[in-house]
């Protein structure tokens, strides 16, 4: 029998935020502690789940190839490994309003993550931006055709040849529509001296301890008036405005959560599963990987960018069972 399919749907009705509307991001010394409408606090000490819209191109790939690739590939019904380029990736949360009254939205904060890839060197004071959407529908888990008695298609650990992938791992939900209800830019993601280092030309290890859980809040201006109802079901993604070199960041986050307002979501890529398969024997600027490396990336249009909906699906990993560490405060 056929797992049960139900599309993700996206509504893009997206709201202009008012002139001069600029959102700020700061880090913060502790964790939100008033107007907590919504939140999460679980994380693991580990992993490099990230923001990342790097102009550097890579194999997800076990096999050989002449240029940059990782043992990351994806599989078919029939256990062959595909090749792909490494995907884009915006990161968010889906999340409910724990209030008795309709609220403002005021900030939300996020934790940098704990494994070895954090903050990379081309990120630091980079352009990010916040969308704001609201959700409904009811998620349907799709069990992508893997049950207990087989393997994941894709997923973690990811490298099928060496190790074997629970089935849970390319589960992805179904069903929900994300309706956009604002993009707001202007946000720097923070320097290296906001982290604790002397001077912006020190070179930075992705790996130093000063930038592991460190609370990153995104606070929205004054005058966005985004009213959140009582109930209602919402969600964020942290997007890397402009692609580039080492250009990416890891947010902490449990991959088994326990938040029951909501699941981890992203945006991946240009929204297509399977990824188009590619050809690593062949450099990715050849004509034969030119459809492997436009479904790589995100559409060069930040406004086609944003028009892509979210979802759990992605690869090599799923958010399904994702959740981030966040903090909703509104008033």
């Amino acid at each position: 029998m056929k797992p049960i399919f139900l599309p993700i749907f996206f509504l893009s009705l997206l709201a202009c935020t008012p002139p001069g509307a600029l959102l700020k991001v700061k880090l913060i010394s502790d964790k939100p502690k008033e107007n907590i409408v919504a939140s999460y606090e679980g994380f693991d000490r580990g992993g490099n789940t990230s923001v990342a819209h790097d102009k550097s191109n890579s194999y997800k790939w076990s096999g050989e190839s002449p240029y940059d690739h990782e043992p990351w590939g994806y599989f078919d019904t029939t256990a062959n490994e595909i090749p792909y380029i490494k995907r884009d990736r915006d990161l968010g949360q889906t999340f409910t309003i724990q209030a008795t009254h309709p609220v403002h939205l005021e900030s939300i904060t996020v934790l940098t993550g704990f494994g070895t890839n954090v903050v990379r060197e081309g990120m630091f004071g980079q352009p990010i931006s916040i969308q704001l959407f609201e959700v409904s529908g009811n998620p349907v888990l799709n069990n992508n055709g893997t049950d207990s008695s087989t393997e994941a298609l894709h997923g973690f650990p990811h490298n099928r040849p060496g190790d074997s992938i629970p089935s849970l791992r390319d589960d992805y939900y179904a069903g929900e529509t994300y309706q956009s209800l604002m993009v707001i830019s202007g946000g720097k993601f923070p320097h290296k001296r906001d982290f604790g280092f002397d001077s912006e030309e020190v070179e930075v290890s992705s790996d130093d301890q000063k930038l592991k859980g460190k609370y990153l809040r995104f606070l929205i201006p004054p005058s966005v008036n985004l009213e959140l109802e009582p109930g209602k079901l919402y969600a964020f993604l942290i997007m890397v405005d402009k692609m580039g070199k080492d250009k990416g960041f890891t947010l902490a986050n449990n991959f088994s959560g326990s938040y029951e307002g909501g699941h981890g979501i992203r945006r991946d890529g240009n929204g297509v599963f399977p990824p188009q398969p590619a050809d690593p024997s062949k450099d990715f600027t050849d004509p034969a990987n030119a459809k492997a490396l436009a479904a790589a990336h995100f559409p060069a249009d930040f406004n086609e960018r944003t028009s892509i909906s979210p979802g759990t699906n992605g690869y090599p990993d799923v958010c399904t069972w994702r959740d981030l560490t966040f903090f909703i405060e509104a008033q």
